[in-house]
């Protein structure tokens, strides 16, 4: 019973996290097996336990997704950092489109969600890890302290969990 409680801890910390991010790096592996990673908005969809971007069609993170689903996210702000593997499938439904679209979206693509290029990536997440720490200055002191004590520093709170 503790063990499920300690889960769900864990998993509401990684939500809750990922939800202050405005900006992911998505990473992919290409055809040529080479990993790459882009910038991207995360469209949080908590109850639905799905992580949504817009995208357009003919780039290279879309062609590497069709190419090999898995992918990874991550996320950092200098004291809070997660990573999310995640298997990502590629949307063209419209209406899914049209509710993920916010002024964000807009700007990039100013013809609006009808535009055809444009597609939604699905991203299921597996498994998230988080680590949400002190501020740098904090982090330093710490490592100061380690160094001159040998004892591990404490950088703060670190999780795992199955999505």
């Amino acid at each position: 019973m503790a063990e499920d409680r300690d889960v769900n801890v864990a998993r509401d910390k990684l939500w809750n996290l990922v939800e202050k991010f405005h900006a992911t790096i998505l990473v992919t592996r290409g055809q040529d097996g080479r990993l790459s990673g882009r910038p991207m908005t995360p469209l949080v969809r908590r109850n639905d336990g799905v992580i949504y971007v817009l995208a357009e069609q003919a780039t290279e993170g879309v062609r590497a997704i069709e190419h090999d689903p898995t992918a990874l996210l991550t996320f950092a702000d200098g004291k809070r950092y997660v990573s999310i593997s995640v298997r990502a499938t590629i949307s063209k439904d419209r209406r899914l489109i049209e509710d993920l679209w916010n002024p964000g979206a807009q700007a990039f693509w100013p013809q609006g969600p009808s535009q055809p290029d444009i597609c939604a990536l699905v991203l299921q997440p597996l498994i998230g890890e988080y680590w949400d720490g002190d501020n740098s200055i904090s982090a330093v002191v710490q490592m100061l302290v380690a160094n001159v004590t040998g004892k591990q520093p404490d950088l703060g709170d670190h999780g795992e969990v199955r999505l």
